[in-house]
């Protein structure tokens, strides 16, 4: 029991410390490749992660370098774009800019 409470106690620990998201890139043939890890805590009745709030305005196409999907247990869908400084900008998924967007970030 002792081993399982330190090994929590240390994975708590780590995701304090590096934050729920951790973002690397790295150039290949001209073309950006984003890896992301999210490090979320499993077992509590909330999510880790919601938009409260969409961005009242259209991002430049050019600034955003990467996208996911917020949880679905949150009580708001959300695509989360992700900018080229590394800020977390919640969109409304049923906005035609932000489908349009996703669409074109698929295909490339």
């Amino acid at each position: 029991m002792k081993v399982s409470l330190v090994a929590i106690s240390f994975f708590l620990l780590i995701t304090i410390a590096l934050g729920t998201k951790t973002e690397s890139s790295s150039q290949t043939g001209g073309k950006q490749k984003v890896v992301k890890i999210q490090l979320k805590l499993v077992g509590g009745p909330y999510p880790s992660e919601c938009c409260l709030t969409y961005t009242t305005h259209k991002i430049p196409r050019q600034r955003i370098m990467a996208y996911y999907e917020i949880n679905s247990q949150c009580s708001k869908p959300g695509i989360v774009f992700i900018t080229k400084r590394g800020h977390s900008i919640c969109t409304n998924p049923r906005d035609k800019w932000v489908q349009d967007y996703i669409k074109h970030m698929e295909e490339n």
